[in-house]
């Protein structure tokens, strides 16, 4: 009975929602948290490493977007057919249901044992329904159910398997496990949940009462084993949370983003990326395309974490790059020093390119010729250089050569033939609409899909894929966090 029970209470959750989307058009955050999230958060752990919380006030602005989303797309309707089915007999979704919507369900993954199975994952979920008499109505109609005795105040319940549940009043709890759930109910009683200051420092700035809002804590993890060496690195030892806004409206889905990295003081010069606004531009035609201000940034940042994660294996590369900048002249740093304008990166899964603007042509050209007698000496993986027609050159040792050029001022390289090369630097620039931060990007979806799906697709997926636009997205950061936005909109 209890494997039915979460499903139902699951699927129930996705109506909620009706589809996840992102937040665009929702008020800002605010430092006061609505007194049901507060108390549906006191069941949580802190440093819980995911929690959800899905909006289900029918009248909420979230939602009806929400529903404007869905009647955009032919399989709307299959979700509420499917909690029919789920629910026992007798009961009714839209009489015994939906009346219990209002307050957010909250969902929370505890921890995973392992990653085999779903089964390992220690799960919780509560809410706070809009009626304990409706509440009581529905437990009264679920055969097989039996309350097994109270812990802090709740009534606990069981219903036969590993999952158990609870009812406090109005709240309705789900846990994996009994010890799972009596943890939460503990927790919750003495005040030792999570607290709306941790939850408001999560989200920060990003939109409130969104479709869908997402946090958690990343220390543990990075403090285990598993992250190994990362924590060398300082960006990587200053990220605290994570969280993020979904909304949804007729036009598409937008999710706005938050990395916290202010668990240790950082510079602009340890960002991943530059700081800053400003966006780059995008050019090219490949279903993705990804653009970089200022790479000089990344690839010192690279270049810091490699040689703090592994700096053995990091010296001996420094030492053959100094040893064959003393014999050829050819100096890996002082080229990437030459790239100063956007780094624009595009593929289609087979062809990939990337271009940049240099500062000194002459200087990046007279640097390449030195090429085919140092890049051996510094790559072990390369065979060989072969100069190409046009001044470009190709590295053999991989599946496909790596060509590389200049066209201009700009320096193309990729696994691509130079012709394909010449038109990507050609290829005009424009501005990524919308775009905020260093990083920009744009995935044409439908192409995407239409080259990895492995079979052609039946009338209603391709009536579903049809509808899908471009995914657009930014990232900006600080030293104390990456925020962002995602955007899929709708043909």
């Amino acid at each position: 009975m209890a494997v039915p029970m979460v499903r139902s209470f699951l699927l129930v959750a996705a109506v909620s929602v009706a589809v996840m989307a992102a937040g665009c058009g929702s008020s800002s955050s605010s430092s006061k948290v609505p007194s049901a999230v507060a108390t549906e958060l006191s069941y949580f752990a802190p440093g819980t490493p995911f929690v959800a919380s899905l909006q289900t006030k029918p009248q909420s602005s979230a939602i009806k977007n929400a529903e404007a989303l869905l009647a955009e797309f032919p399989v709307g309707g299959l979700a509420l057919t499917a909690v029919e089915d789920e629910l026992p007999a007798g009961l009714s979704y839209q009489s015994d249901v939906k009346p219990l919507y209002g307050n957010p369900i909250m969902l929370g993954v505890l921890g995973v044992a392992g990653s085999a199975s779903l089964r390992q994952t220690s799960v919780l979920a509560v809410w706070i329904t809009h009626s304990a008499a409706k509440l009581q109505a529905i437990l009264k109609d679920v055969p097989g159910l039996t309350a097994a005795g109270t812990d802090d105040g709740a009534t606990v319940y069981g219903a036969g398997g590993a999952v158990a549940f609870a009812v406090d009043g109005p709240t309705l709890l789900f846990a994996s496990s009994k010890a799972d759930l009596l943890a939460a109910l503990n927790r919750h009683a003495h005040g030792a949940g999570i607290t709306t200051a941790d939850f408001s420092k999560a989200m920060g700035s990003l939109p409130s009462d969104s479709l869908l809002e997402t946090f958690g804590s990343l220390s543990s993890l990075l403090a285990t084993p598993r992250a190994g060496t990362a924590g060398k690195i300082p960006w990587v030892a200053a990220i605290h949370s994570y969280a993020a806004a979904i909304d949804a409206n007729a036009n598409g889905l937008s999710i706005q983003f938050r990395l916290d990295t202010s668990g240790r003081s950082l510079t602009s010069a340890q960002l991943p990326i530059a700081s800053g606004t400003a966006a780059p531009e995008l050019a090219g035609s490949f279903p993705i395309v990804v653009a970089l201000r200022d790479p000089a940034q990344s690839l010192g940042f690279i270049e810091a974490a490699a040689e703090a994660v592994d700096p053995g294996t990091f010296g001996q590369f420094d030492s053959r790059e100094s040893a064959v900048k003393a014999k050829t002249g050819y100096d890996l740093n002082t080229f990437a020093a030459l790239l100063t304008g956007d780094l624009v990166v595009e593929t289609n899964l087979t062809t990939t390119m990337g271009r940049a603007q240099v500062s000194d042509p002459a200087s990046a050209a007279a640097q390449l010729t030195k090429l085919p007698v140092a890049v051996r000496d510094i790559f072990r993986s390369a065979k060989g250089v072969k100069r190409l027609p046009g001044g470009f050159y190709a590295i053999t040792g991989g599946r496909r050569p790596f060509d590389l050029g200049l066209v201009g001022d700009e320096f193309v390289a990729g696994v691509a033939t130079p012709a394909q090369l010449k038109a990507f630097a050609a290829a005009a620039a424009a501005a990524a609409p919308g775009a905020q931060g260093s990083l920009a990007a744009r995935i044409t979806l439908l192409d995407l899909l239409r080259l990895t799906l492995k079979k052609h697709p039946g009338a209603l997926v391709q009536s579903v894929l049809s509808t899908l636009g471009d995914v657009t997205g930014s990232a900006t950061a600080t030293p104390g966090a990456v925020t962002g936005q995602l955007n899929l909109s709708l043909r």
